[in-house]
């Protein structure tokens, strides 16, 4: 015979049973670390690394776009592919892919150089965040504002950084070595030309990767041998002079190049032609 007594056993009975299983599936728990299973704090430590420049979580678009509930937006193979290989997927003509690109200025993600089982624990930790975003315990990691953006940098200084007439304190190449500028002749083509760089980028977008240098073939060089917060405002004042001043640049330097090759041109007709009438013109004076 069921009794009040007994009845009330079975309800707190029930009831941690049913605790314990939120608890299981992270629901409900105590602390931020223990809500993220080992596989989504790896992918968080990745996320800090090598996303938080380009990307926020609930923080609004940035270089690239807010990965708040992409999880829900997003199936997870797709987004796995993604992370791992963009530049193989946009290759392939992926619909979604090509809408990113023209949604984001035409700015592809770069190959990050993540393995499918790194890409795996971000999305894991995006999935984590995506549950525990009703608790308000949890924080997703957020681009927290650059130090630099509160700097005053001077563009010329950011310039003689560019081209390495000032060297890098911490031993980094200089920009020049791989990338190329309006008003500056010289210039490497490894990498893009940063001539519309700010344009594209924004203050934030440009400070996060001064700060940061998330790409594949910058990460090798300056992670060991990072750039002072004075150096990405110096640069960072350099770049965003250099936006505006292109077109005023790009007409300085075809004058320039046009009168070199007018007077080149002359120059050259004068020595091949020098003599070509002489004999007519000895024999007109002798005559």
């Amino acid at each position: 015979m069921l009794t009040v007594r007994n009845f009330f056993n079975y309800v707190g009975k029930v009831s941690k049973l049913l605790l314990l299983l939120l608890a299981m599936i992270g629901l409900i728990h105590p602390s931020v670390a223990s809500n993220l299973n080992e596989k989504a704090m790896k992918g968080e430590d990745i996320y800090t690394d090598k996303c938080i420049s380009c990307h926020s979580i609930g923080g609004g678009k940035k270089i690239g776009p807010d990965l708040k509930d992409v999880t829900s937006l997003r199936n997870r193979d797709w987004l796995v592919r993604y992370i791992s290989e963009p530049d193989k997927v946009l290759a392939d003509k992926d619909p979604i892919a090509i809408k990113l690109l023209e949604e984001y200025n035409n700015i592809p993600m770069p190959n990050m150089g993540l393995s499918e089982a790194e890409a795996d624990d971000v999305v894991a930790y995006l999935e984590a965040v995506g549950i525990q975003a009703t608790q308000p315990s949890i924080t997703p990691a957020q681009a927290v504002p650059s130090p630099v953006e509160t700097l005053t940098g001077d563009a010329k200084t950011g310039s003689a950084l560019f081209t390495g007439s000032i060297p890098f304190k911490n031993g980094g190449s200089s920009c020049i070595a791989c990338h190329s500028i309006a008003g500056i002749m010289e210039g490497g083509t490894l990498g893009p030309d940063l001539t519309l760089s700010y344009s594209k980028y924004g203050e934030a977008g440009i400070a996060s990767v001064l700060a940061s240098v998330p790409f594949p073939t910058m990460s090798p060089i300056y992670s060991n041998r990072p750039l002072t917060l004075q150096e990405q405002a110096d640069l960072k004042a350099f770049l965003q002079q250099s936006a505006p001043e292109q077109p005023k640049q790009a007409l300085i330097m075809i004058v320039v190049f046009s009168l070199i090759g007018m007077v080149g041109l002359l120059l050259l007709s004068h020595i091949i032609w020098r003599h070509r009438l002489s004999n007519v013109r000895d024999s007109l004076k002798y005559r």
